[in-house]
């Protein structure tokens, strides 16, 4: 019995024999860690794993190491008198920081402002501000704030805080040389897809940038144009894919959530599924496709607009809001 096992005072016994009660003998140790388990623990903390060793991988970090290698390879065996690259490759001997608002004319503030700041609103509206709360609401549901309303698609961060945050980077650190910087949906579904899963691989890579700027300030842009363009292009296939697979999952269940009251065994709701999936369909390829094709996004942010308000629900989406809006400010008084 247990309690015979423990010696018959009723306690559980220890998995370890106890130690010898004789002078100078030593107790025993459990053995120690398993020197290639820790080292894999290690490496999954350093990748910033969430699941255990072996069934996730950092492709991401694998991918650029390949490609720094070729690019090493690349730049010792470059010959030095044909310009291509800025050799040899230096230490510092390049600014952190220089002040970049002093010979700016108001020229410069007048182009800047038309072919600049007009047309890259809608991208960084779309692709810097909707789409990365979309894809964040949709990739982490564990970390979606309780207290927003989940169908706006931002409840994991709201497009208000990332609108600031794109703001406050540009407005601070482009007066310094800092090039204009945003957070696209296409980053976020890259890194999540090669690896990461947590804010600390945010942090890495923040860390990192700051050492290579602050060490490799002068060459580190000739390591990047040695970079291999094939390394480059399986990263961006797979970010790519990711966002496609995202996108249309997003479809899908923005249709399955309009008809979730429904009866689904109802054969008119079964047909009024299937054309609303049909029409958002039609309307994202419309998007999609005027983008690829012109390399435009506010002509394929204006296209799809266009599409949704003729093809699809968008006029009675209007009403609709409007009259919200109307009984809302007549509530109110």
């Amino acid at each position: 019995s247990a309690a015979a096992a423990g010696g018959g005072t009723g306690r559980r016994p220890s998995a370890l024999p106890p130690a010898s009660s004789k002078s100078g003998s030593a107790a025993i140790v459990p053995p120690r860690p398993n020197e290639r388990l820790k080292g894999r623990r290690a490496l999954r903390i350093l990748c910033f794993f969430r699941r255990p060793f072996g069934s996730d991988h950092p492709v991401g970090v694998y991918l650029f190491l390949i490609g720094v290698v070729f690019a090493t390879i690349e730049l010792s065996t470059a010959p030095d008198d044909d310009g291509r690259y800025d050799l040899p490759l230096r230490f510092f001997g390049a600014p952190v920081a220089v002040w970049a608002m002093g010979s700016v004319t108001p020229q410069d503030w007048k182009v800047g402002f038309l072919e600049g700041a007009l047309p890259q609103l809608p991208l960084t509206t779309l692709n810097s501000v909707i789409s990365v709360c979309c894809l964040a609401h949709s990739l982490y549901p564990e970390k979606r704030d309780a207290r927003r309303d989940a169908s706006k698609k931002d409840a994991v961060i709201s497009r208000r805080d990332v609108s600031i945050s794109v703001g406050l980077m540009n407005v601070l650190f482009c007066p310094l040389g800092g090039m204009p910087n945003c957070h696209g949906a296409g980053g976020l579904a890259g890194q999540h897809r090669l690896g990461a899963r947590h804010g600390a691989s945010v942090v890495f890579l923040g860390v990192a940038k700051m050492l290579l700027a602050v060490f490799f300030g002068a060459s580190i842009l000739t390591v990047l144009d040695a970079f291999p363009w094939a390394v480059l292009g399986i990263m961006l296939g797979i970010a790519g894919q990711e966002l496609a697979t995202t996108g249309f999952t997003l479809l899908v269940s923005s249709v399955d959530e309009a008809f979730a009251d429904a009866d689904g065994d109802d054969p008119s709701t079964k047909k009024a599924r299937k054309l609303a999936l049909r029409k958002s369909t039609v309307i994202a390829t419309i998007t999609a496709v005027v983008i690829v094709a012109l390399g435009k996004t506010h002509y394929g942010a204006v296209s799809g607009w266009a599409a949704h308000m003729v093809y699809g629900d968008g006029t009675a989406d209007f009403v609709r809001w409007v009259r919200r809006k109307r009984r809302g400010a007549e509530n109110s008084r």
